[in-house]
C-alpha cells in the first residue's frame, strides 16, 4: 500500500489544485486562502469540471499522479 499524499500549503486556485493532483495528491486542503477569500473553496469546486475537461479526463482519480518527470 502506498502512502497517500495530501496537498497542503499555498493552495488558493484551481491551477494550484491541479498541480498537486498531477503530482500525486489524493486530497487537497485549502487553508489560509479562506481568510482572505472565503469563497475560495466554492470557486475551486466550480472550476474543477472545466479543468478536468481541459486535462482530457472525466474524474479526479484519472489525473492523480500523472506528472511525467521524463524518467524511464
Amino acid at each position: 500500500m502506498k502512502t497517500p499524499i495530501i496537498g497542503i500549503g499555498g493552495i488558493a486556485t484551481i491551477d494550484d489544485v491541479m498541480e498537486f493532483l498531477v503530482a500525486g495528491a489524493l486530497a487537497i486542503q485549502l487553508g489560509t486562502v479562506n481568510f482572505y477569500n472565503p469563497k475560495a473553496s466554492m470557486e475551486v469546486l466550480d472550476a474543477l469540471p472545466a479543468a478536468l475537461a481541459v486535462a482530457g479526463v472525466s474524474n479526479v482519480a484519472d489525473i492523480v499522479g500523472t506528472l511525467d518527470t521524463g524518467k524511464k
